[in-house]
């Protein structure tokens, strides 16, 4: 048996108003509608749903046991309703985010800070990887978005600029390129380097430039985050190049200096990506407002 919701609703509306008339009035339905309404519900149900032998309107058993089902089935109706009005009005909600080292790390809490001031009800997570980790998790995991560094090329992707990044020389303060600035890709390939993992995307471009000029790096040590690269750095053990969002504390504080470097630009445009055959949710098109109109 299979219940026919629209007389489930007439019969509900009945036992709520105990009245076939009231019933009619709340439905804006005709009284002979809701009577036959009713008596259609019954005959599916193979049961009497109203005692009739009655002047008052009176459930039966079957009646009251249907009724009580029927409130719990509205309500959940009504409950989802509301759900997904909130959903609509962005009260409520879920936006996954996934997003390389340097911009989950360094770019983007300031925005997800003040996404989640605008829409206080929707949560948020954000993944943490490298580029070829995130770009797999991106068609893999329920994650909306994702922002990244490095060169992304995948079929199955949407990739659009999001904005341009600076990756700079590190070296500690005392080193002696500091005193030779400006310096070339030979002068630091000359130097022991902290290189970041592989899947990196600094690492891509920075291994990509000294390839087109003719240069190895010497490796000292491989590494799986630009705070790991920074502490060996200051340690001494070599010097890097990482993006210039992610040293401005130790450059402050005087642990870490920057390089100028006289050849050669390590400018590079972070790419902003989401599946190509996936929906945006309303939270991930509202976060791409928030950073269509703000400026960093």
């Amino acid at each position: 048996m299979t219940l026919n919701l629209h007389l489930l609703r007439i019969f509900t509306s009945v036992a709520e108003h105990n009245s076939f008339s009231r019933a009619a009035h709340a439905l804006y339905i005709s009284q002979p509608a809701v009577s036959k309404g009713v008596q259609e519900l019954e005959e599916q149900v193979g049961l009497p749903l109203l005692d009739r032998s009655h002047r008052t309107l009176a459930l039966t058993e079957a009646g009251i046991l249907l009724y009580q089902y029927a409130q719990r089935l509205f309500a959940v109706e009504q409950a989802a309703e509301t759900a997904l009005e909130q959903l609509q009005g962005l009260q409520r909600g879920h936006q996954a985010l996934g997003a390389s080292h340097t911009a989950g790390t360094y770019l983007l809490p300031p925005l997800m800070s003040r996404f989640h001031e605008r829409y206080p009800g929707v949560h948020l997570s954000l993944e943490i990887a490298n580029t070829q980790t995130i770009l797999v998790d991106l068609q893999t995991k329920p994650l909306d978005l994702a922002f990244v560094e490095g060169p992304v090329k995948a079929k199955d992707l949407t990739i659009s600029p999001w904005r341009t990044d600076h990756l700079v020389a590190i070296v500690p303060p005392n080193h002696r390129l500091v005193m030779e600035q400006p310096v070339t890709l030979a002068d630091l390939a000359a130097e022991p380097y902290v290189q970041r993992e592989l899947g990196s995307g600094t690492r891509e471009i920075v291994e990509e430039a000294f390839r087109q000029m003719g240069l190895e790096l010497k490796v000292a040590i491989e590494l799986g985050s630009n705070q790991a690269v920074k502490q060996t750095v200051i340690a001494g053990l070599g010097i890097s190049i990482l993006s210039d969002a992610t040293i401005a504390l130790e450059v402050s504080a005087q642990a870490l200096a920057v390089v100028a470097i006289k050849d050669y630009d390590f400018s590079r445009t972070l790419s902003q990506v989401m599946p190509k055959e996936r929906p945006l949710s309303l939270a991930a098109t509202a976060f791409l407002e928030l950073i269509r109109v703000d400026t960093f």
